[in-house]
């Protein structure tokens, strides 16, 4: 089968990780695929690669031509000129299926969606909320994305801003889309964002919940003395924690419920490893912070989860977060907000402890349950790995794909074996 990925980045961020890991995961039982993306990393990899935004030679007239235009014409030159080379690119790939990943790091990207529609099957996996709202990739408490996101939208402009004059014209544009484009196949990682997708705009639309694998070859459970020594972690016998995210400093990753939870935790010494970039800390009385900063090498990654007894995730809203599914694959449980899809992760006596509510305080009574439990010798590694082992290897997802894929195009052709890659 000849398959299309759509995404703005190819390997920056969870969504492009999770993209690549399933990329990674369909050629190597035996499909081609091919990557279209806005912005390529430069690396090579198992997959074919075509850039969106290619640099093209701009005569001296077009140049001159270009700086008489407003910033608007700009864009929809621009934006014309992506639609015509997405065009081009699926015109001579010829693909069975295009699997549109996260697009709202394009601008304007809606149209690059009805081009996908016009040469192949369209199935569009959903790492937030952002296809069916005016604008915002979550929208907490906020359901306006129901009947139609307005200019009363209450963060305008957190990432993807949008000016609010403009967002009911965006959520009609999502409208019209799904009008015209009954075919298109939504997946979605949790079922928490399959169900608020029925509830929006994909109401009336087939769409399936297949969560996101890992190469469970390289998350894995190491030695916990051997991690800590190799990321030079002195020895200690308090409690290591953990906490992961690209900008910690962001309000959806939840540092602030975080370390005003540490605050109020009776049981000290604590140390916290940090993954990330984002704003230092607080001084917390009792809590030994060490910033391991941002990492995307796999293997430290994987030694940092296996360093911490408990990994913590406080993040107010989510769906299927990578970083909690490749702890628990390092046989690292986790405490988490009863938010998103993080139930669908975190399961007491399995794979760890959720707090009671989205609150500071929940956070610091789940904190002090866990530690009390792991005192207790209760670690949970065991069950851990044998959940991500029965519910998060990429073979699985794979095999789940390809029957959607299959399903629209007439079955898939028997190539190899569709094996555990995880």
């Amino acid at each position: 089968m000849r398959i299309a990925l759509l995404s703005d980045y190819e390997t920056a961020g969870g969504a492009a990780i999770a993209a690549s890991r399933l990329a990674g995961g369909l050629t190597r039982a035996g499909h081609e695929v091919v990557r279209l993306v806005n912005s390529s990393d430069g690396r090579r990899h198992d997959w074919k690669i075509c850039q969106l935004s290619a640099t093209v030679q701009k005569s001296l007239s077009r140049r001159v031509v270009r700086r008489l235009m407003t910033t608007s014409q700009r864009r929809a030159m621009s934006q014309r000129e992506m639609i015509s080379r997405l065009d081009s690119m699926l015109e001579e790939i010829r693909p069975d299926v295009i699997n549109v990943h996260n697009i709202h790091g394009i601008d304007q990207p809606l149209g690059l969606v009805q081009t996908c529609c016009t040469h192949a099957h369209v199935v569009w996996t959903l790492h937030d909320m952002w296809s069916f709202t005016g604008r915002c990739a979550y929208a907490y408490d906020c359901r306006r994305f129901v009947s139609g996101c307005n200019s009363e939208c209450p963060s305008p402009h957190e990432y993807p801003a949008l000016d609010p004059s403009q967002i009911h014209e965006a959520w009609q544009r999502r409208a019209r889309l799904f009008a015209d484009q009954r075919g298109i196949v939504g997946v979605t990682p949790s079922r928490w964002l399959r169900d608020e997708a029925l509830n929006g705009l994909w109401k009336g639309h087939r769409v399936e919940h297949i969560a996101n694998g890992l190469p469970l070859d390289m998350y894995r459970i190491e030695d916990r003395h051997f991690a800590r020594r190799a990321l030079d972690l002195p020895e200690s016998d308090a409690p290591v924690l953990m906490v992961a995210a690209q900008d910690l400093s962001d309000r959806r990753k939840g540092a602030a419920q975080l370390w005003q939870a540490l605050a109020d935790v009776s049981v000290k010494p604590l140390v916290v490893l940090t993954l990330g970039d984002g704003a230092a800390p607080p001084a917390i009385e009792g809590v030994d912070v060490r910033p391991l900063g941002y990492i995307d090498h796999e293997r430290t990654k994987m030694l940092a989860y296996n360093a911490a007894d408990v990994f913590v995730h406080p993040a107010p809203v989510d769906n299927l977060p990578n970083v909690v599914v490749e702890a628990i694959a390092c046989g690292t449980p986790v405490i988490a907000f009863p938010t998103g899809g993080l139930p669908e992760l975190v399961q007491r006596g399995q794979t760890g402890w959720l707090a009671a509510d989205n609150s500071a305080s929940s956070l610091a009574t789940a904190i002090e349950e866990a530690l009390v439990d792991l005192a207790a010798g209760n670690d949970l590694r065991e069950r851990c790995r044998a959940v991500a082992e029965r519910d998060y290897s990429i073979g699985r997802q794979v095999r789940e794909y390809l029957g959607v894929f299959g399903s629209l195009v007439g079955g898939v052709p028997e190539l190899t074996p569709v094996f555990d890659v995880g």
